[in-house]
């Protein structure tokens, strides 16, 4: 008859939350609703990150741009208009971002904002300087595919859209702009395979960022599972101390630790009081709860340097490392003390819960086992005289 309290069951008290628990399963959405969105939110810094990356390529735009007028190949007002609208915009972007001033808009990072820009650089390079014309589109390609995970289906419309729409007036207008003529057929034909690249090399590129995406998607979900039977090998699952065999090797490593440093360790074997009578009376719920509740209180009274495991059953193992039997006998005395204040009675009407322990302080001049034994007897002499105490082994 497993009591409870507030109306949730008594063996829910002591519940130690761990990664395998079980979880409610949920239905598997479809594959398009686990398709990654593109929609990339930025910060200021990554706003600012990107400006800086794309800083060379446009000194090197304008400087080509001068370098071409000095060489009569393009347009002294060409060369202006191009260093103007870079020099203009990039302090623009950098007093925005480096003072943070975008920092409460929809898109803090500016990458659209930047992405148009850069878009309006390669048409207007396109509509001024005849020689950058066949140079324009793969440019705009490369502004395209190097923001194409932070922009949106829509963004990337507008901005290649609306950069093709752009190159085109130019071209109908080239005539009264320039006084010389180009190749009007080559002209479309670019024009052209630039509208059916764009729209190919975003379907390709959004599928291999959706394969990269489920790939570490689940690289993290397999290290989760990793880390998850790591944790459940050296874990006892339901109280969520360690357990004994991996008790095993932390005392195996003290004990070498002693051989080479001399430096003390203790070790006590604890068993709670009448655990069989608590489960008889009370039902195993509330014996699981106690369980649970004795591992919490200890974890919470005991230095952080111990380590508690489960040892079996309602036997506990406590491992001391560099410390000796006074000290060891006062942390388990503040231990009995913090069970006996304990309120028990939320789990079961009249629940007293108490523990015998046998303390040991291993020499390192005989086998582990040997000194189990000490404490192990330690522990039936607590028994024997009354229970609820700790019996210091003899030395051997």
């Amino acid at each position: 008859m497993a009591s409870s309290t507030g109306g949730v069951p008594a063996a829910d008290l002591f519940m130690v939350s761990t990664s395998l628990s079980p979880q409610k399963s949920l239905k598997t959405p479809p594959s398009w609703a686990r398709t990654p969105s593109p929609v990339w939110q930025g910060t200021c810094e990554q706003g600012f990150q990107r400006l800086q990356v794309t800083l060379l390529p446009y000194c090197i735009g304008v400087a080509s741009a001068y370098l071409g007028a000095m060489l009569n190949v393009v347009p002294m007002v060409a060369a202006h208009a191009l260093g103007v609208w870079c020099i203009a915009g990039m302090l623009l972007f950098w007093f925005v971002l480096r003072n943070r001033v975008s920092e409460h808009w929809a898109d803090p990072s500016l990458i659209f904002p930047q992405v148009l820009f850069g878009c309006m650089a390669v048409v207007l390079s396109y509509t001024l300087i005849d020689a950058a014309r066949g140079l324009a589109l793969l440019w705009l390609c490369l502004l395209m595919l190097f923001d194409i995970h932070r922009l949106t289906t829509r963004q990337l419309v507008i901005a290649t859209v609306g950069s093709l729409v752009l190159m085109v007036v130019a071209t109908l207008l080239h005539d009264r702009l320039h006084n010389t003529q180009i190749d009007l057929i080559s002209e479309w034909i670019s024009l052209g395979t630039g509208a059916i690249v764009m729209p190919v090399m975003r379907q390709v590129s959004l599928k291999s960022y959706q394969m990269r995406h489920q790939m570490l998607t689940q690289r993290a979900a397999l290290a989760r599972t990793v880390a998850d039977l790591e944790r459940a090998s050296a874990h006892d699952a339901l109280t969520g101390l360690i357990n004994r065999h991996h008790m095993q090797t932390l005392l195996d490593e003290e004990v070498r630790r002693l051989r080479r440093t001399e430096q003390a360790f203790c070790l006590a074997i604890i068993d709670l009081d009448h655990f069989k009578q608590i489960n008889d009376r009370y039902g195993h719920a509330v014996g699981d709860a106690v369980l649970q509740g004795f591992a919490q209180i200890a974890e919470a009274t005991l230095p952080g340097t111990d380590r508690l495991a489960r040892w079996g059953g309602e036997e506990f193992l406590l491992l001391m490392p560099e410390t000796g039997l006074p000290t060891a006998q006062q942390r388990l005395d503040t231990l009995h003390q913090r069970i006996r204040e304990h309120d028990w009675t939320i789990l079961g009407e009249d629940l007293c819960v108490s523990f015998s322990a046998g303390l040991c302080e291993p020499g390192g001049r005989v086998p582990l086992y040997r000194d189990l034994e000490r404490a192990d007897r330690a522990l039936y002499k607590a028994k024997a005289t009354g229970r609820a105490r700790t019996v210091q082994a003899d030395r051997t």
